[in-house]
């Protein structure tokens, strides 16, 4: 063998060494993003989750704020309508008092007159049997 053949054949050996590499290389690349793509796909998959999620919540969210204000107003009106009926009932009740308080004022006036006419017959009779 010559000196040339011995160069051409440990150069075909290097070039052969070198694709193999090149090519366990590439299968290597390849299977590094096929590994990628797969968690890629799972992360998409977890955010569409995270986004439909997300979607329903607002929409509770949403339900939850309008429970609150029908609740608040509701409240309110329970409110105002309680102190009125209580403010109405105590009117009602103070009216009867004064009624009352004037109708026994009437009756009184009738005891006096009627103890003034009691008192003046009993004199008068007094007065006759003195005679």
């Amino acid at each position: 063998m010559t000196l040339s053949t011995n160069i051409e054949a440990t150069m075909g050996c290097r070039i052969t060494s070198v694709e193999t590499t090149f090519a366990n290389f590439v299968k290597l690349i390849d299977e590094r993003q096929r590994i990628a793509d797969a968690h890629h796909q799972a992360s998409e998959a977890r955010m569409d989750r995270i986004e439909a999620m997300l979607a329903e919540i607002r929409a509770e969210i949403r339900s939850l704020r309008s429970t609150i204000i029908v609740t608040a107003i509701s409240s309110v009106l329970a409110a105002v309508l309680g102190i009125s009926a209580t403010n109405a009932a105590l009117y009602a009740n103070m009216r009867a008092t004064f009624e009352t308080g004037k109708e026994t004022a009437v009756f009184q006036a009738q005891v006096v007159k009627l103890a003034e006419e009691t008192i003046a017959l009993a004199k008068k009779m007094e007065a006759e049997k003195k005679k």
